[in-house]
């Protein structure tokens, strides 16, 4: 008789995650109650929610309530920027849930394509995932778009969400007009050919703050076929390719003048090393010491987008679907949260929060994403890096928070030697990750609160934390990913949170002017004049302007005026050093 072998913990670890990843779906119902997908990062049980259907309810809703957000599928962790209201706020608050919303639909469709299939107008809560496969169906796609497609379309734009395309760049830059529910409850239209630039570039990334928008319009490529190519490398190996990267850019730089972006970038952007980096991503696998590369090479060159039809920036589709005005209407919508709220739709996985098991966890997703990856030629909307489906469902079942960075190219190669110096230096920071790493570079954009704006180029870094969640009761603290991001919000990096992220700081320990310059004011111009209220500043401090007189500052071109008059885009309420050691607000 053979000698009976205890499972190894391989073996172990392979028989959780197949267990999760086969077993029934419990899908999270975002809409449920006022939290994010995975009934996480919980608003107050003081905010209510609505689910309107016409751009007429929308407006009701607004001009009724003191404080409204914008919601989608619920694909956030800040709370503050999805929240309308805090435990402690006087003011009645109402998330409006914005899938239902019938604003750019055409007959049964809730999208529009232009005959020169230029653009496309879409509701602005459209599942991306969904408006993906309707595009592929008429041979169509985005130019690049995120690896998170589940999203809202709507709130993929808002909060900049991208892909890895120095030309496409985020969803952010795609956007060409959008129409949006005012504080006042007023609907206007906008367009980047008629609008001013000051207020389109803060439309372009409007994070929820200008008001609830129902509908966007983007530009779209032909699906023409890209073949996918794969390789692995060493963190060494990736360290020596950041240090090229960013020499190029210092040297570009040095003959143009640091804070000339646009000839910086039209330098740096003729290099080879640069080009290369265009719809490149990386799926680094930290606790193996492990990096992949994904390259891509299309079998067209992308478009140079030229006009569109001029149909797509009418105001005519919103009416079409403005409704009935209906003085109960509001009562009807607006609703409370459930006596169950907040409902957690994730299990603890106590093995998640074991450090000796790192390894085996890196080696699962690597596994898990291996499809995602494989070499292949096929349409781009295909080829291109987007969670699938069955890695969904898992995420719905693991707790988890993730967290990004933009970190500018100029520091590409100190951040990327930092980084690798801290997961595997005497701290082995490495032990606090399980998922893998997902890199991503984009070109400058012109959005004021774009993480990439000012900068000749934007490296992207995602990591998510599994080891929080894995108790049953209370959360596990995990001090090594803390630590590894204090290094990516150091000056070694200079990483710029993603506004729809973990991880921003507690009240007062975020500053906006800071980290944004006058490009944070330039925004804050168009919030004085838009929601002088602040019916839309959500549960955060993150976009509030303290101190900052915009009555006498910003111009009639919408600018801020830093520098005149004693103009000085700076915040007064601001926290210092000392009370802000907790990196996270939770």
């Amino acid at each position: 008789m053979g000698v009976r072998r205890a499972p190894s913990v391989a073996s172990i670890v392979s028989l959780v995650f197949a267990a999760c990843a086969t077993a029934e779906t419990v899908r999270a119902e975002y809409g449920f109650d006022a939290s994010n997908f995975q009934g996480k990062h919980a608003c107050a049980r003081e905010v209510r929610m609505a689910s309107p259907t016409t751009v007429r309810d929308v407006s009701e809703i607004a001009h009724a309530y003191a404080r409204v957000k914008a919601n989608g599928a619920g694909h956030s962790w800040h709370r503050g920027l999805f929240c309308a209201v805090g435990a402690e706020d006087e003011e009645e608050g109402v998330n409006v849930d914005t899938r239902g919303v019938r604003s750019a639909t055409v007959g049964d469709e809730r999208w529009w394509i232009d005959d020169g299939g230029e653009v496309v107008r879409c509701d602005a809560g459209v599942i991306t995932r969904d408006l993906l496969n309707g595009l592929a169906a008429r041979g169509y796609t985005l130019p690049a778009f995120p690896w998170f497609i589940d999203q809202t379309i709507g709130g993929a734009c808002a909060t900049a969400s991208h892909g890895s395309s120095l030309h496409g760049n985020s969803l952010a830059s795609q956007l060409v007009a959008l129409t949006i529910v005012h504080a006042d409850g007023s609907v206007k239209h906008y367009d980047e050919k008629t609008t001013n630039t000051a207020l389109f570039n803060a439309l372009r990334a409007n994070l929820g703050r200008l008001g609830i928008v129902v509908d966007v319009t983007l530009r779209i490529v032909p699906n023409t076929l890209v073949t996918r190519r794969n390789e692995n490398l060493s963190p060494d190996d990736f360290v020596a390719d950041m240090q090229r990267v960013q020499d190029i850019v210092r040297a570009c730089e040095k003959r143009h003048g640091k804070e000339n972006t646009d000839d910086t970038w039209a330098c740096a952007i003729k290099t080879d090393e640069i080009k290369a980096l265009d719809e490149q991503q990386l799926f680094w696998y930290i606790p193996l010491e492990e990096l992949t590369r994904v390259s891509y090479e299309r079998s067209s060159p992308m478009p140079t987008f030229t006009a569109y039809d001029e149909r797509a920036l009418s105001p005519e589709l919103s009416q079409k679907h403005f409704g009935t005005l209906s003085a109960s209407n509001v009562n009807a919508l607006v609703k409370r949260q459930p006596r169950s709220a907040p409902r957690d739709v994730t299990a603890a996985v106590t093995l998640m929060g074991s450090e000796n098991l790192a390894r085996n966890w890196a080696q699962q997703w690597r596994r898990a994403t291996a499809e995602n990856i494989l070499p292949e030629t096929d349409e781009q909307s295909d080829s291109y890096l987007t969670m699938t489906e069955r890695q969904y469902e898992m995420h719905d079942r693991f707790g988890y928070e993730q967290l990004e960075v933009g970190v500018p190219l100029r520091k590409a190669g100190t951040c990327a030697r930092a980084f690798r110096d801290a997961l595997y230096g005497d701290a082995r920071l490495s032990g606090g990750f399980r998922s893998q790493a997902l890199l991503r570079f984009i070109g400058p954009e012109q959005a004021w609160l774009a993480p990439t704006h000012g900068r000749a180029g934007t490296m992207y870094v995602n990591i998510e934390d599994f080891v929080k969640y894995s108790r049953v009761v209370d959360r596990m603290a995990n001090e090594k990913f803390q630590k590894a991001v204090d290094v990516l919000r150091s000056s070694a990096c200079d990483g710029r949170l993603h506004w729809g992220k973990f991880g921003f700081p507690k009240p007062g320990c975020f500053d906006g002017a800071a980290e944004y310059g006058v490009a944070f004011c330039h925004f804050g111009c168009q919030v004085h004049a838009l929601d002088p209220s602040g019916k839309f500043r959500g549960d955060s401090d993150a976009l509030t302007f303290a101190g900052i007189d915009f009555e006498k500052c910003c111009g009639t071109d919408g600018l801020f005026r830093d520098g005149v008059d004693g103009c000085a885009c700076a915040l007064t309420d601001r926290a210092p050093a000392s009370a802000c050691a907790d990196w996270s607000e939770d």
